[in-house]
């Protein structure tokens, strides 16, 4: 199944969008899992509604402005800011489907940044080509090859690609 975070980590590593597709979770106590759990909770309290989860989709916050209804995104930083427009991008194509109409932002508390996100023409497409491309990758029979990058130290399949 394709879910937000597939398409997140697709970005990032295409071994953990397997993993992740495939029901294989990353080790929860790795303390980078923490931390990020952890700026998500202490951040951005004041909003009402917060967390909701459809099928592949788990939305961090979802609030109005005015007349407009914004899913929000919490990130640690801003390294993977391609993979979460893609994650985003996937929750307000869900939600249209569903009849919700809403912009999206990408929140980065320890940056101080907000990134308006909207499902626009460039957005759909660069959805579909994403999402056809996870697809063949999710189909694949076996595990893709590991590749060691910039964030395997950080990430929690460390351990399970790398002992």
């Amino acid at each position: 199944m394709i879910t937000g975070t597939v398409l997140l980590s697709f970005t990032v590593c295409e071994r953990e969008a397997w993993l992740i597709a495939h029901q294989i979770e990353p080790e929860q106590s790795n303390p980078f899992i923490e931390i990020g759990r952890l700026i998500h909770t202490e951040s951005y309290r004041k909003n009402q509604i917060r967390e909701i989860a459809l099928p592949g989709i788990k939305i961090d916050m979802i609030y109005s402005q005015g007349q407009v209804t914004v899913v929000g995104e919490i990130k640690k930083s801003s390294k993977f800011l391609k993979g979460a427009r893609l994650q985003l991008l996937y929750y307000l194509s869900e939600l249209k489907k569903r009849g919700v109409h809403a912009a999206g932002k990408i929140m980065i508390p320890k940056e101080k940044k907000q990134i308006d996100i909207n499902l626009d023409d460039q957005g759909i497409k660069d959805l579909n080509q994403a999402i056809e491309n996870v697809e063949k990758l999710i189909s694949l029979p076996k595990i893709p090859q590991k590749i060691r990058n910039a964030f395997c130290t950080k990430c929690g399949y460390e351990q399970f690609c790398w002992s």
